[in-house]
């Protein structure tokens, strides 16, 4: 309705429904001549053998594990910076953390760690959880029950794993007409890069946190991933806010700030976050076909025959 005046009727039609009945047969349709998917990577993998029945080009926009690599340069002062900072690490719970490019897991270097997290928890322990219509909340329910028992058997893993839960780390109950809200506790795990709540997509306000010791730690293990959708870097010294992040494998690199969207930027993944560029003008070469015409002004042959 609200886009029934801009474009015309047929430019933009709606399907509703499960894999199955929807999206496997448009990636399949003949009819279709450009796919284009959103969503999780296995799933991503399917709809490209879908549309390689008609040779369909595709663009994928998948999964993320987005690293966010915190410098002890960032703690030289307790300014305006720093507070933007810790805020920048408390991100993974933006939107529930059901974003593609969630900050998921945090790196700080070792000689700032433990005073920086104790910023960093006790910031998260502030976050609001209560009515979703209340402007006052900063953190609603998860999309589902499916999506709301997989993080909490995320979270499970984790303490299985050897994480030690530093917040959060249970359902969040809430009283009232909302008390049976699909709403989970914004929670940070400490542990290593190889356990599987660093590896995996979670999708969901959990936090998965580790220390690094220098700059080719810090690459090594925020390139030790399958993915490469976003990442953030947070540092006050010009070398490494230039270097560290064209280092990064991600598609998309926000230094000293995170989540910042303008509506301009290429934005697209490496690696199994997929392929392809969405929103700036570059995705236009996605949907159009190169022709080629060859026309010729002489009426004299070309004399080989």
């Amino acid at each position: 309705e609200k886009i029934a005046e801009v474009f015309p009727p047929g430019v933009i039609n709606i399907i509703q429904g499960f894999g199955p009945e929807a999206g496997k047969p448009l990636a399949s349709h003949s009819g279709v001549a450009k796919v284009a998917f959103t969503g999780e990577t296995t799933t991503g993998q399917l709809i490209m053998q879908y549309a390689s029945k008609n040779l369909n080009p595709v663009t994928m926009e998948l999964g993320g594990k987005s690293p966010n690599i915190f410098f002890s340069s960032v703690m030289d002062e307790d300014d305006a910076f720093l507070d933007k900072a810790i805020e920048g690490a408390v991100l993974f719970a933006f939107n529930q953390g059901e974003v593609c490019t969630c900050p998921s897991r945090l790196l700080v270097q070792e000689e700032i760690y433990d005073a920086f997290m104790k910023r960093v928890v006790a910031r998260t322990k502030a976050i609001v959880q209560a009515n979703p219509y209340d402007s006052n909340t900063m953190v609603g329910a998860q999309a589902s029950n499916d999506q709301y028992e997989k993080i909490l058997s995320y979270i499970k893993i984790g303490k299985e794993e050897g994480a030690k839960v530093l917040t959060g780390g249970e359902a969040c109950k809430l009283d009232g007409e909302f008390a049976n809200g699909f709403y989970i506790q914004p929670t940070i795990l400490e542990g290593h890069n190889k356990m599987r709540i660093f590896q995996e997509e979670i999708f969901g306000p959990v936090l998965s946190v580790t220390k690094f010791k220098d700059e080719a730690e810090a690459l090594e293990i925020a390139n030790d991933t399958l993915y490469g959708l976003g990442a953030g870097v947070w540092t006050r010294d010009a070398h490494q806010l230039y270097q560290i992040p064209r280092a990064i494998k991600a598609g998309r690199v926000w230094v000293n700030c995170y989540h910042a969207y303008p509506a301009h930027a290429p934005f697209g993944g490496y690696k199994k976050s997929g392929f392809g560029r969405e929103n700036h003008l570059m995705m236009m070469n996605h949907y159009r076909q190169t022709k080629n015409m060859l026309i010729s002004y002489d009426k004299n042959k070309l004399g080989f025959f």
